[in-house]
């Protein structure tokens, strides 16, 4: 049972965005207060931030609670889908908005996001880039992109997706309606759960992607998705389902497919772990689905494996 300590307390002076910060906390009282700095400094700011920490045995609790503003939920230790759903069901406003709790926004996130509702005013989901490393101007400010500098929004359809994870979780901003319709996230998927979600949210309506970096993610190498197997587990439970709900015609959808058994084939093998490629390559046949092979090395695995192969080399893409 989640064990709400403290009350949120509305910003006062200033804009406010229709916003509710949903924060999953694990362990992570070295970098908690620099996102929840990150959040609350947003202009706009955000009508409520919630951490929900989610059983820690460090001081993550006692960090949230040196931010008055913020809603704290404490319960014991189930998961980051798990946390994530509780901060929802706490959440009071029409937008949502997720912030990893070792990862921090850049400024004028929120400000971009809102900004591009008024171009996509049916959007259900709102994402951007990312970078692995604090940005920083004079004086060692940390800066976003200028806002005087228009960003390209586009949108982003429901097999783009599905071809790829294309979103950090810490640069989504969803309606929390449609987060209502699908239910949030799946915490038997942990490690493919976010993945999971924006599809989900994809079927109800349009979905928009910022070219433009958000918010600053911290790789953790011990994290749900760094585990192959566990993620390639999770990703066929997860492309099962969607299979099923027949968005994509058969023949479209098998190909898609395919691609996803090449590129984990792919990650095993780069990953120095041979057995694991060649077990996906049996799963792959065991699917029937050989003959898609050629179209979808073709159409997807040859110009992903191109693309990073560009950006190691740093060569700008033409």
């Amino acid at each position: 049972m989640a064990e709400r300590l403290t009350d949120d307390v509305a910003p006062v002076g200033g804009e406010v965005a229709p916003v509710s910060v949903v924060i999953a906390a694990y362990n992570a009282a070295p970098t908690l207060g620099a996102a929840l700095s990150s959040a609350l400094g947003q202009v706009p700011r955000p009508a409520q931030v919630i951490v929900v920490d989610d059983g820690s045995q460090d001081g993550t609790a006692r960090v949230a609670a040196a931010f008055p503003e913020v809603l704290v939920v404490r319960q014991r230790n189930q998961g980051p889908s798990a946390a994530r759903n509780a901060g929802i069901r706490e959440s009071s406003q029409p937008w949502v908005a997720f912030l990893d709790a070792d990862d921090v926004w850049l400024p004028g996130k929120l400000a971009r996001q809102l900004a591009a509702l008024g171009e996509h005013p049916h959007a259900v989901l709102l994402a951007g880039d990312w970078v692995r490393e604090l940005p920083e101007g004079p004086g060692g400010a940390v800066v976003g992109p200028a806002l005087d500098q228009p960003v390209l929004s586009r949108v982003v359809g429901y097999r783009d997706v599905l071809v790829l994870n294309r979103f950090q979780t810490s640069t989504v901003l969803v309606r929390a309606e449609v987060l209502g319709r699908v239910g949030g996230f799946d915490p038997a998927l942990d490690g493919a759960e976010d993945w999971d979600l924006w599809l989900r949210c994809a079927r109800h309506g349009t979905v928009i992607k910022l070219d433009a970096p958000l918010a600053v993610y911290r790789d953790e190498p011990g994290g749900y998705s760094k585990d192959l197997g566990r993620l390639y587990t999770r990703m066929l439970t997860m492309l099962g389902r969607e299979r099923r709900g027949g968005v994509l015609p058969a023949a479209a959808f098998a190909q898609v497919l395919t691609w996803h058994y090449l590129r984990f084939a792919v990650a095993f093998a780069l990953a120095g772990q041979p057995a694991g490629a060649r077990t996906v390559l049996t799963d792959l046949r065991a699917a029937g689905l050989a003959r898609h092979v050629p179209a979808a090395t073709a159409r997807y695995l040859a110009p992903f494996l191109g693309g990073r192969a560009v950006r190691r080399l740093r060569i700008p893409a033409r």
